[in-house]
């Protein structure tokens, strides 16, 4: 009987020393997956991250991830401060925390800016077998009113000395319904889906309501190989202006796929505006989507690892207007856009379509638009002038365009006939050609 009782006593020991060890590998494993995005994070230009008030233990955890953004030329830096709670499981650990951005002089972006009733919050589970990340994302709604300040519209025909009109300041009503987020990570893959059931902004000139709006994404990989995916869909907007009547359009979208291998960088964009409508009557929908490729792999990720070295610099020069400092401060980024021409990207229409039964109207359109990047890289951007520069760059020019139901105002604008169609659009040498009337951009 004895025996049995110390085997059941060393089964008992055995079994808590592996709970503790799990419980201690995953509270382990949790701190090490924070260290690692601190450290990312860090890395990154104009940013300083850190981790403090850190409680580890194995069962429970707790911190305030701090980043400071420090390439504003304010005085004083933004500070977003995230803090946390975790407790530890065998399997799971599951988190809770909030995360709130504070100005140079101390206003909180939720609270202050946003009358929301408090900060961005987060709640999720990190599963320690799978190393797979799962949080959800609530922002609280507001509604307050903000002032817009003066700004000048230019006049309608520019170079005629017309001043323009100023429009005064204004008090704009915003009314947001709040914006909640799932977001899911597993290796170097991220997918996040996101809602917001309405947004208004009001004021004195027009009313516009924003419906029912769906985001959603997948990120795969890293700065120097990836392929993403975003969905933006609105199910409705609605714009009212000052005595006028509405202008619904329903089912608008967009959409962007990229994707970056060793050889180059591939965009395809498509955008759509679904039944557009003024007082029950169909006045337009359509869409386009477009392709940009050949553009070289190594020249981008040059280009954006110039960009994200220099951009505190480059903000600097724009926000003191000063030409000579901007110029100086992109001159970094110039071997890899060279190497980006080089690759003679080009840009194709893959499908336009825009029709207005009120007007009738039914286009369809493609075409492309390509550069020859032949010899580029030799250029030397120091003695080569701007003008220079742009000329040979229109003469590198090649495309076509083809619209077939092209609407009679544009075949006026261009002084075509109308049974111009139909129209067809080359640029070829620094040669712009429509329907075969030939128009030089070079002098």
């Amino acid at each position: 009987m004895r025996k049995w009782m110390i085997a059941g006593a060393v089964v008992i020991v055995l079994a808590g020393g592996g709970y503790l060890g799990a419980q201690a590998y995953s509270s382990q494993r949790f701190d090490s997956e924070i260290d690692k995005l601190v450290a990312r994070l860090d890395a990154r230009p104009g940013w300083q991250v850190s981790r403090d008030d850190i409680d580890s233990g194995w069962f429970h955890s707790s911190g305030r991830i701090e980043a400071r953004y420090m390439a504003s030329t304010d005085a004083d830096p933004v500070l977003v401060e995230v803090p946390y709670e975790a407790g530890h499981g065998l399997l799971e650990t599951t988190l809770d925390g909030e995360a709130q951005v504070r100005g140079s002089d101390g206003e909180t972006l939720f609270g202050d800016v946003l009358k929301s009733e408090g900060p961005l919050t987060w709640h999720g589970r990190f599963l320690t077998r799978d190393q797979k990340l799962e949080a959800h994302f609530t922002l609280p709604g507001f509604s307050q009113t903000v002032s817009v300040p003066a700004s000048e519209v230019p006049g309608e025909v520019p170079g005629e000395g017309g001043a323009g009109e100023t429009t005064a300041p204004r008090d704009m009503q915003l009314e947001f319904d709040g914006f909640e987020m799932d977001i899911e990570q597993a290796g170097d893959k991220v997918t996040l889906n996101g809602q917001a059931p309405s947004l208004r902004l009001a004021d004195d000139r027009s009313d516009i309501l924003i419906e029912n709006t769906t985001l959603s994404g997948t990120f795969a990989g890293d700065e120097q190989a990836f392929q993403q995916s975003v969905t933006l869909a609105i199910a409705a907007a609605t714009v009212t202006p000052a005595g006028g009547p509405s202008v619904v359009s329903k089912d608008l979208g967009y959409t962007l796929d990229a994707k970056l291998d060793p050889q180059q960088l591939t965009l395809h964009v498509q955008a759509d505006v679904g039944d557009t409508r003024m007082r029950d009557q169909s006045m337009f929908n359509g869409g386009l989507e477009l392709t940009l490729d050949h553009v070289d792999g190594d020249g981008y990720r040059g280009l954006a690892a110039a960009l994200d070295d220099n951009l505190p610099r480059i903000q600097a020069a724009i926000d003191a207007d000063d030409d000579q400092a901007l110029e100086s401060a992109m001159a970094p980024l110039r071997p890899s856009m060279k190497k980006l021409l080089a690759g003679s990207p080009r840009l194709s229409l893959d499908r336009l379509t825009a029709n207005s039964p009120m007007l009738g109207m039914k286009m369809r359109g493609q075409g492309e638009l390509g550069i020859d990047g032949n010899g580029i890289e030799s250029w030397n951007f120091d003695t080569m002038g701007d003008e220079a520069m742009g000329r040979e760059l229109t003469r590198r020019l090649d495309g076509q365009l083809t619209l077939d139901g092209a609407p009679a105002i544009l075949l006026m604008y261009l002084g075509l006939p109308m049974s111009s169609d139909p129209l067809q659009i080359k640029l070829a040498d620094g040669v712009l050609e429509i329907n075969g009337q030939q128009m030089p951009l070079l002098p």
